[in-house]
């Protein structure tokens, strides 16, 4: 289909006011012009076969409005507020906002927060859930704290927040989260999928070396998670939707702060729903296994990324048209905490030769201890999931997960559905996979240079990728079965 026909095709889909597709058109067409395989990329994901998710729809049988809820009916409450002044460049392209979406089921609670940042690190992870725990009593193991990862805002590329602003973002998230959960109401919950793509896989091998350039042929995760919660009235409370992509179509083009194509995304969201009485609610982004996949085109700049944006929006449409409800059932967690190891650091030869040469360097310094050790070593690698009901659930890590680990825990998870999602409650290292580790200094960014660069200054063995899946496979199948 002709690029000028799918922007009419959106225009009369969504019932936009008439010439409006020009402006659809004009957004694609800018995408275009940096690069037009991305444009190619939005209409993909029109076209794109569905991926069956095999739910189950059930009814909800809610009680009349106004009337008293039931013992544990399942409630929910959302909020969002604007968070720019957390910004640490005086420039704003789009304005930075944080979230928050309360389920309540009986007498537990939990609370999805997002955030258009960076990343948080684990310190100021504990900070920000601590002072949401205290101001709402919710258990923090029902806490999940979620970082888009947006290339233009603190927490990346050694870009920070001021003391004062950490200060007052924890405060404010906590109270964002209280008037979440003050105004939760009775709600039943939908679940649904649609495809999408607005990014590649970044790890391209040529000539024995991984570079980071777009690959065509390499793992990424081609769909949308929605989950929506409505009153008994029919009208949204809230919309959670996952994709696995860097924010970082914007980065590099601009110093200006903004949320990249997440902020885009909810933005055509709203103009797309309006015409339908469906823009009310609030829409939030959640990253999933994104650590091999960049969204496309890198740096290609603002219009490019609002036509990602698009395409993301238009994506969570069509999977809100075919939503299932899903059947209440109380809300619980399980949490894993692996021991995985990283590779043998080089011989204590090596090391003191190299430190012969550079008695300062930090990183032979930590590896002679590691060879004198004579021991392999081994980093913390915490997995935490929640389920809502037997239905769905959501698999969280910190580490920054290569696609490859969301289409496995996909393949082999209980649940009906299962969102995966990264960033949560801080900052981990990327996880590659055997293939990539099997490369040394050859595998790339991800799988060498990041971890070669910074403590541990190993990354992790080939092995670790068997052991996250055996645990990924433990941890769901005890979730499931209220071990």
């Amino acid at each position: 289909m002709p690029l000028h026909r799918f922007a009419r095709h959106l225009t009369a889909r969504y019932r936009l006011p008439a010439g409006e597709w020009k402006d659809v058109m004009k957004s694609i067409r800018s995408f275009n012009a940096c690069h037009y395989i991305a444009a190619a990329v939005l209409v993909a994901g029109y076209f794109w076969a569905s991926v069956p998710v095999g739910l189950e729809s059930s009814a909800a049988g809610g009680e009349a409005a106004g009337s008293k809820p039931r013992a544990g009916q399942l409630k929910c409450g959302a909020a969002e507020t604007v968070i720019t002044r957390v910004k640490d460049r005086p420039e704003v392209y789009a304005d930075l906002y944080a979230r928050a979406m309360v389920l309540e089921q009986g007498p537990r609670r939990m609370a999805i927060v997002t955030a258009d940042m960076g990343t948080f690190s684990y310190a100021y992870s504990d900070v920000l859930v601590d002072a949401i725990h205290k101001a709402t009593g919710i258990e923090k193991q029902y806490i999940l704290t979620c970082a888009s990862q947006t290339h233009n805002a603190p927490g990346v590329d050694g870009r920070q927040m001021s003391a004062t602003s950490k200060t007052w973002l924890a405060g404010e998230m906590a109270r964002l989260v209280k008037r979440a959960s003050e105004n939760v109401r009775p709600a039943t919950l939908r679940v649904s999928r649609a495809p999408a793509q607005i990014g590649y896989n970044r790890r391209l091998l040529r000539n024995g070396q991984v570079h980071m350039a777009p690959n065509p042929e390499g793992a990424v995760v081609p769909w949308v998670d929605v989950l929506s919660a409505y009153d008994e009235e029919g009208k949204r409370i809230g919309t959670m939707f996952s994709h696995a992509a860097h924010p970082v179509i914007v980065h590099g083009s601009v110093d200006a702060t903004g949320p990249d194509f997440p902020g885009y995304a909810i933005e055509h969201l709203r103009k797309l729903l309006a015409p339908k009485g469906e823009a009310d609610g609030i829409f939030m982004f959640t990253q999933a296994c994104c650590g091999n996949i960049n969204g496309y085109p890198l740096r290609g700049g603002i219009a490019a990324c609002d036509a990602a944006g698009l395409s993301l929006a238009h994506s969570v449409t069509e999977a809100l048209d075919k939503e299932h409800e899903i059947s209440p059932g109380a809300v619980r967690s399980r949490s894993m905490t692996l021991s995985l190891p990283l590779q043998d650091p080089p011989s204590l030869k090596e090391c003191q030769e190299v430190l012969a040469r550079e008695p300062d360097n930090v990183r032979y310094q930590e590896l002679l201890r590691m060879a004198q050790s004579g021991k392999r070593p081994v980093l913390p690698f915490p997995m935490h999931a929640i389920a809502i009901g037997d239905d769905v659930c959501i698999l969280t890590f910190k580490g920054e997960m290569f696609a490859e680990y969301q289409l496995f825990a996909e393949k082999v998870s209980p649940f009906k559905h299962t969102f995966v999602l990264i960033h949560v409650n801080g900052i981990g290292p990327y996880v590659a996979t055997e293939k990539a580790y099997a490369l040394g200094n050859r595998g790339g960014y991800e799988a060498w240079g990041f971890m070669t660069s910074r403590p541990p200054y190993m990354p992790f063995h080939r092995d670790s990728e068997k052991m996250i899946h055996d645990g990924i496979v433990q941890l769901l199948g005890a979730l499931k079965r209220g071990e």
